[in-house]
């Protein structure tokens, strides 16, 4: 098993760092390239929704990612934020053609549907997003 746990600061300048956290965290925890997209795609889009829609607080986010028989774990959290389930069921229709979607919601029903679990918290202005993704081939 591997566990590590980073701050990043609520920026998306942070993204590179996150990026980069990720990909070791991933490489220590021999997770196989095609286990890594879901995750990495998880992680920024988690993370820019948490810059962009809680510009109100400066704290930083914390990122935990554990590994373990090709099962990755990232909890990604927050405080002096208000309530935002990424868990709710977005409006996307994704059979509209470019012209016809609106803006929002796409990055979050794609996370919905690429995670194998995804769960929210949230107590008193902390906010924790967790999810799941697992692999049949932990060493390829």
């Amino acid at each position: 098993m591997t566990r590590v746990h980073g701050k990043f600061a609520r920026s998306i300048d942070s993204l590179g760092s996150i990026y980069e956290f990720t990909e070791n965290a991933l490489i220590e925890g021999h997770i196989n390239d095609l286990a890594k997209f879901p995750v990495q795609l998880a992680m920024e889009e988690l993370f820019v929704n948490m810059v962009k829609y809680n510009p109100e607080t400066t704290s930083d986010i914390e990122c935990e990612i554990e590994t373990l028989d090709g099962k990755v774990t990232v909890i990604l959290t927050e405080y002096g934020v208000q309530p935002f389930d990424v868990t709710q069921p977005r409006n996307v229709d994704i059979e509209a053609s470019l012209e016809e979607r609106r803006p929002g919601g796409l990055g979050l029903h794609l996370i919905q549907t690429m995670v194998d679990k995804l769960e929210y918290e949230y107590d008193d202005g902390t906010s924790r997003v967790k999810f799941v993704t697992e692999t049949e081939n932990p060493d390829v």
